[in-house]
């Protein structure tokens, strides 16, 4: 059952195209980014958003992730679409030598594919606790060594060789009711995130996490009639009530977090688990 928005206020921004392009600095110019997820969603307007601070997008997905590179190119930047499985080695090891090739550095690398869902535990077979630790965790881990194997090589520039972003969540951090195989699979993002800022520090590689909050991409139950018409269902107004901000997340909030974190802004921040949620795990 849904229930019209009294207040549209709570209605996120149309995501797609960024608003404000002209707030856009282009200081990710030359510099090669890979994002995994690319296809549709956050992964979508990550990329969006980086190539245009002009940075060149490997944008990686299992889909097409072409209708991604289209949007980019369209607004004048640089992206190449790949179809890859990131919980696999070989795919990993793959992806990552190809885009180091591109201009012989890898910039940065954000580990954004993932896959929510799940169960409570009395209700979790052993083939779902597999899939979501596999999509979730998994593919940060290949995609994280990987990285960290190439960065290591590289010259400094400004005291840092590359960067990683992985993508966790509120409900890493706090305990979300009936979905046991994300949520362990996102607490374990931050984990990683830390182990490997810190054994990798004085290698000069960055690694930090974002943990969103309920961001409205329009792909899950309910939220393409939220963003069409303000109809909001139980799950939604459960989101509302909990957050603490005005509104819900936008695909661009995660965006413009990506897109300090991979910035040269981000040099002493690292093993950091930046919560883009309106409040939510601070209430």
């Amino acid at each position: 059952m849904h229930r019209r928005a009294r207040d549209r206020r709570h209605l996120p921004r149309d995501s797609g195209r960024l608003s404000h392009r002209e707030r856009i600095v282009n200081d990710l110019a030359g510099r090669t980014i890979v994002v995994t997820g690319a296809a549709a969603g956050l992964g979508r307007a990550i990329s969006v958003r980086l190539a245009a601070s002009g940075a060149h997008i490997v944008a990686v997905d299992l889909r097409s992730s072409e209708a991604t590179v289209d949007l980019i190119v369209a607004g004048g930047g640089s992206a190449l679409a790949v179809r890859a499985d990131v919980t696999a080695t070989d795919d990993a090891e793959r992806i990552i030598g190809d885009a180091q090739a591109i201009t012989g550095r890898l910039d940065a690398v954000v580990n954004n594919a993932g896959r929510y869902g799940g169960s409570a535990i009395l209700d979790t077979t052993d083939e779902e606790w597999d899939d979501y630790l596999d999509v979730n965790l998994r593919s940060t881990f290949v995609m994280t060594r990987a990285s960290v194997r190439r960065m290591i090589e590289q010259d400094e520039r400004d005291g840092v060789r590359g960067r990683v972003v992985n993508m966790a969540s509120q409900l890493g951090i706090t305990g979300p009711p009936a979905a046991l195989g994300y949520g362990v699979a996102k607490a374990g993002v931050i984990q990683l995130t830390r182990q490997v800022a810190v054994d990798y520090g004085r290698h000069g590689i960055v690694v930090n996490a974002i943990a969103p909050g309920r961001i409205i991409t329009g792909d899950h139950p309910g939220e393409r009639e939220y963003l069409e018409s303000g109809a909001i269902d139980a799950a939604t107004e459960f989101s509302l009530a909990r957050t603490p901000f005005s509104r819900l997340g936008a695909p661009e909030d995660i965006a413009g977090a990506a897109a300090f974190l991979v910035s040269d802004d981000c040099r002493f921040v690292s093993g950091a688990v930046l919560a883009v949620d309106g409040g939510w795990t601070a209430y």
